[in-house]
C-alpha cells in the first residue's frame, strides 16, 4: 500500500517534515490511492485500521472474528509484511473440515471476520468498494473468498457484494464474489507473498450511502476442505473506499492541529482550543499502530507529550474531543 520513503541529502528528511506538517503532502498522497479511502486495515502488525488513511469523518477501530482465531506463529506469523494476517478455525491452522467443526470446502456464514465503518455525527457518505489482497497458506482445496454488507449489523438486512475484478480480470458473472457465488483463492506457498487482489462492489454501481451516526458492517467469509493442520487464510491490505465524506465536521478536522518542533527528538508541544473533559492526544505510525495516549488536562491550552523511546521516523498526532479530531503529522530526528 505505501511505497517506502528514501531521502537523499543532509536536508531532505527535514524539507519533508516540514511540507507534511504544512499540508502540502496529504494523507491521501501518502497512501497512493485514487479516490478517498474509507478505511484501511494493513494488517502487517495488528487488525487495527490505519489512523493515517482513515477519512476524517468516520471512526476507527479493529476487526472481530467469528468462528476464526488468529494464527498461533507456530507455521507463519500471525501478522507480517510478506503474508499480512493469517487466521484459521483454530491457532495451529486445523480442524477447517466439516468433520472437525470447520467450513469444510463451502462458504459457510457462521464463519467470518467482520470490518466496519461508522460515519460521525453531522456526516454522511458513501461507500462503493472492498479490496482486499487474499490467499490462502499451504492448500487450494476447497479455498474460497465472499463477502456480504449491512447497514443494521445483519439484524434487519443483509446483501452480498455484487460482482468485481480479481487478478484475472472482470469477473465473468455480476454475482461472483458473495457467498453465493464465491471467489476461488489460490495457494501461497513458503516464501511467497500474498499478493492477489480482489475488488468487491458495493450495490453495484450505485455503492451504499451511510447517513450521519450509520455503520457499514462488511463481513469476509473463508473456507478451506484440507483436514490437515497448518493451513491459513490470509488477508493483507482490506480497503473500504468511498467516493464521498460530506458533513459539518470535514471542515473542523481538515484544519492543522498545530505540533511543535518539527522534526522533534525527545518530545513535542500540541497547542489545542481550551480542552473538555475527556480530550486526549494519541500518536500513530503512519500504518495505524497505535503507539501512546496522553490525558488533556480540560482547561489546558498545551500538552506535552515525552516520546523518547520512539525510534526516528514519521508519525501521526491526534487531537480528539467527543467534537472533533485534528491531525499533524510529524518526523522525529
Amino acid at each position: 500500500m505505501f511505497t517506502p520513503l528514501r531521502f537523499r541529502g543532509p536536508f531532505a528528511f527535514r524539507r519533508f517534515a516540514l511540507l507534511l506538517a504544512a499540508g502540502c503532502l496529504s494523507t491521501a498522497a501518502l497512501a497512493q490511492t485514487a479516490t478517498p479511502v474509507y478505511k484501511h486495515w494493513p494488517m502487517r502488525a495488528n487488525n487495527q485500521d490505519s489512523a493515517a488513511v482513515r477519512s476524517a469523518n468516520v471512526t476507527g477501530g479493529a476487526t472481530t472474528f467469528r468462528k476464526f482465531v488468529v494464527g498461533d506463529g507456530s507455521v507463519i506469523p500471525a501478522y507480517s509484511t510478506l503474508y499480512g494476517q493469517s487466521f484459521g478455525v483454530n491457532a495451529a491452522g486445523g480442524n477447517w473440515s466439516t468433520s472437525a467443526g470447520g467450513t469444510g470446502g463451502s462458504i459457510r456464514r457462521g464463519f467470518y471476520e467482520q470490518f466496519t465503518v461508522t460515519t460521525t455525527a453531522g456526516s454522511t457518505g458513501r461507500a462503493d468498494s472492498v479490496i482486499v489482497t487474499a490467499g490462502f497458506y499451504a492448500s487450494q482445496s476447497g479455498t474460497l473468498l465472499a463477502a456480504a454488507y449491512s447497514l443494521s449489523n445483519f439484524a434487519a438486512d443483509s446483501a452480498e457484494v455484487t460482482g468485481g475484478k480479481g487478478p484475472g480480470g472482470v469477473f465473468a458473472s455480476p454475482t461472483t464474489g458473495g457467498p453465493t457465488n464465491p471467489v476461488a483463492l489460490t495457494q501461497v506457498s513458503s516464501g511467497s507473498p500474498n499478493s492477489n487482489v480482489y475488488r468487491l462492489a458495493l450495490n453495484g454501481a450505485t455503492g451504499v450511502t451511510l447517513t450521519a451516526g450509520q455503520t457499514l458492517t462488511v463481513r469476509l467469509y473463508v473456507s478451506c476442505s484440507s483436514s490437515s493442520a497448518g493451513r491459513y487464510a490470509l488477508l493483507k491490505n482490506v480497503i473500504i473506499k468511498g467516493r464521498q465524506t460530506l458533513g459539518t465536521k470535514a471542515a473542523v478536522a481538515s484544519q492543522p492541529l498545530t505540533a511543535y518542533p518539527n522534526p522533534f527528538g525527545q518530545a513535542i508541544t500540541v497547542a489545542h482550543e481550551a480542552a473538555p473533559q475527556a480530550a486526549t492526544v494519541q500518536v500513530y505510525s503512519l500504518t495505524g499502530q497505535h503507539l501512546s495516549t496522553v490525558a488533556v488536562r480540560p482547561g489546558t491550552r498545551s500538552t506535552v507529550l515525552d516520546l523518547p523511546s520512539l525510534p526516528a521516523g514519521l508519525y501521526q498526532v491526534e487531537y480528539r474531543t467527543a467534537t472533533e479530531r485534528r491531525i499533524a503529522k510529524l518526523a522525529k530526528q
